[in-house]
């Protein structure tokens, strides 16, 4: 599946089919292919759970098919939860010793394992493979855990022994095998696997000496016993040094034990890549588009179906304090996934997915905020926005003590990010580049991936699975963004660039927003360009002329444009016909000179605006010439509003 969603059944069972020529000699495989693009998910995860728990394909199963991994992991677990006995093995003599050894015409391993009464291969068979899956896929833990509800632990064939193995014998493959499955657990989710079983058989290993004819294997044992040991009680490094193993024997361990966790890197790495035969001509599936749902579904984020044009934004249960601000103006706002934000999206999604901080830099109004607000609301997440300014400190992103109800008692109040750490919620950081060092150091551990938080009352909270950090850079041009971020903190963050859209991009944003300008949309954007063309001309001393792109030089943005939209709407008039009265006109260029002429401190650059706008709707240049207004603005006292000029406040009844 490539990153920007794409994933079709039809290609997937091809290419894994491709990969392993041998399984289409297969009946069940081979009718796969001749369903072509009729074939069906439940087709194809009846067809495949069979050898979804075999050593060979489960991670090329989990690379090819992992926008419907969770289907394969619950069928399997409902055929597994069948299964009389996990525990034990029946007549495991006369088998291999080495449960992961599977032949290749195996197809359906849980029916061959439970045939010949070999209950525990297949269990420790099972939590290779799901430690390998969720390696791959995180948001499988929910499966994975609905095993162990009725299976026993990875390490049950420890638990089973009277005593652990001997240093002295031979150790046998399996052995060193389950404490690996054992420890790979431990450390993807240290807070549920070290509470949710008994971990004290490996005490036992630390008893066992290391003498100078020990094998490789025996060492690793012993080595993934003292790490399960030292993370289960939380010992310190000082006391993990002590734990029957030297540090040069230590050293080769962790180098075979990081060999054996990048079983799943490539494939991994392969999630990402789009398929060679879809980006080829004639192929069937390079038509398929950017799916969302598929995207944000493999990456284990849940997916609220909305309607184009989309909704951002999402209505908090509770208010959080002054400076946090819930993203509530993309609330009635849509976002149009133009050309060059897609690429930018997927980039967000990707780190969104592996839980990076995400820096987003790019011009003011290019949408960093509302493609943040966006993938918040397409994966269901509460979104909290915090302005950074040289004002915000510490104490109010971590928290401190307040006054209490009672006289001379205080109360611990936690500030917003200590809130959005516990609560699971995605936080952003709006110029990021404005806050004090102090900030800085506080979020240091967060950015570092750590686990856990220590809040200002000397307290240590758990990092909720949801949390997602981001902050927001806003550049001036594309010299300064490609040194955004780049301060002392700048590696933590996974840095994306937001560009700004194109004119015809423009173009299709006004049209999905307010639909009835579409006959006048050309206009619009032609006075936006002609207005960011005569500022840069007043500032660099030459015209850039109206290029097709609005450069990140501009004065005004796409946030400038909508404003003025909205006004012309406002209006109330109707453009059906393409041709607006000169009155209208106008109106309109009143509306465009509030917004694009009203800011500058410069009479001469405010009449050279104004003419500029006057050209392109009919004003008589009289109007144009004339700084102040000679009409003065009406003030109307109403009893439900009060109107100035052309503004309507409305009265709002006290409580």
């Amino acid at each position: 599946m490539a990153i920007d969603g794409s994933f079709s059944l039809h290609s997937a069972v091809e290419r894994f089919l491709d990969r392993f020529p041998k399984l289409q000699s297969f009946p069940q495989f081979y009718s796969l292919t001749r369903k072509g693009h009729l074939v069906t998910e439940e087709d194809v995860v009846n067809n495949f759970v069979g050898v979804f728990l075999h050593p060979s394909y489960t991670i090329p199963l989990m690379g090819c098919f992992c926008p419907i991994a969770r289907k394969f992991t619950d069928k399997t677990i409902d055929l597994l939860r069948l299964v009389p006995n996990l525990r034990s093995n029946v007549q495991s003599t006369i088998m291999e010793d080495d449960f992961v050894k599977v032949s290749d015409e195996i197809v359906n391993v849980i029916e061959f394992y439970s045939k010949h009464g070999r209950g525990l291969d297949l269990h420790e068979l099972a939590c290779l493979a799901f430690c390998r899956a969720l390696d791959m896929a995180p948001f499988l833990l929910g499966s994975v855990l609905n095993y162990f509800k009725f299976a026993p632990s990875p390490f049950q064939r420890f638990s089973r022994q009277q005593a652990t193995p001997s240093m002295g014998v031979k150790i046998e493959t399996s052995e060193l095998l389950v404490a690996q499955i054992s420890y790979r657990f431990l450390i993807m989710k240290t807070e549920v696997f070290s509470k949710l079983w008994d971990w004290s058989c490996f005490m036992d290993f630390l008893e066992e000496p290391i003498g100078e004819y020990v094998t490789a294997e025996a060492t690793d044992l012993i080595w993934c016993g003292v790490q399960i040991i030292t993370i289960v009680f939380k010992l310190s490094y000082g006391a993990s040094q002590n734990l029957n193993i030297g540090s040069e024997q230590a050293s080769k361990c962790l180098l075979r034990w990081e060999a054996f966790c990048q079983d799943t890197s490539i494939e991994k790495a392969g999630l990402y890549s789009r398929p060679v035969a879809q980006n080829m001509p004639g192929s069937l599936d390079r038509g398929i588009g950017f799916s969302q749902e598929n995207c944000l579904q493999s990456f284990g984020l849940d997916f609220q179906a909305v309607s184009l044009p989309e909704v951002h934004g999402v209505e908090p249960p509770w208010r959080s304090p002054k400076l946090a601000t819930w993203n509530d103006k993309f609330k009635s706002n849509t976002f149009i996934l133009t050309s060059k934000v897609k690429k930018s999206f997927e980039r967000v999604l990707l780190a969104v997915s592996q839980k990076w901080p995400v820096l987003l830099y790019g011009p003011s109004g290019s949408g960093k905020s509302s493609l943040i607000a966006k993938l918040a609301r397409d994966s269901n997440n509460q979104i909290l926005s915090i302005q950074m300014d040289d004002q915000i400190d510490s104490r109010t992103l971590v928290g401190g003590y307040v006054c209490a109800d009672r006289p001379g008692e205080f109360r611990w109040q936690p500030g917003s990010l200590t809130q959005a750490v516990q609560n699971g919620f995605w936080i952003v950081f709006e110029d990021i580049d404005k806050a004090p060092p102090d900030v800085h150091s506080v979020l240091t551990p967060l950015l570092e991936g750590t686990g856990s938080f220590m809040i200002g009352n000397g307290q240590e909270i758990r990092v909720a699975e949801g949390f997602r950090m981001f902050s927001t850079v806003a550049t001036s041009n594309l010299e300064a963004s490609q040194g955004a971020g780049r301060g002392s903190l700048s590696v933590l963050w996974r840095r994306v660039m937001v560009r700004p859209p194109e004119k015809e991009d423009l173009k299709d944003i006004i049209i999905v927003w307010y639909p009835m300008l579409e006959l006048l949309v050309d206009r619009l954007i032609e006075t936006f360009v002609r207005v960011n063309s005569t500022c840069m001309h007043q500032i660099v001393g030459s015209d850039s002329g109206t290029s097709a792109s609005v450069d990140c030089l501009n004065r005004f943005s796409l946030r400038d444009l909508l404003k003025w939209c909205k006004r012309v709407v406002g209006l109330g008039f109707s453009y059906d016909g393409g041709c607006i009265s000169e009155y209208q006109c106008y109106l309109v260029y009143k509306e465009a000179v509030d917004v694009f002429a009203a800011f500058s401190t410069s009479s001469k650059q405010r009449l050279s605006i104004m003419k500029e706008i006057a050209k392109l709707w009919p004003v008589p240049i009289s109007a144009a010439e004339t700084l102040y207004p000679h009409d003065k603005p009406i003030i109307q006292d109403s009893v439900t509003d009060l109107r100035i000029g052309r503004v309507s406040l409305q009265y709002t009844t006290k409580l």
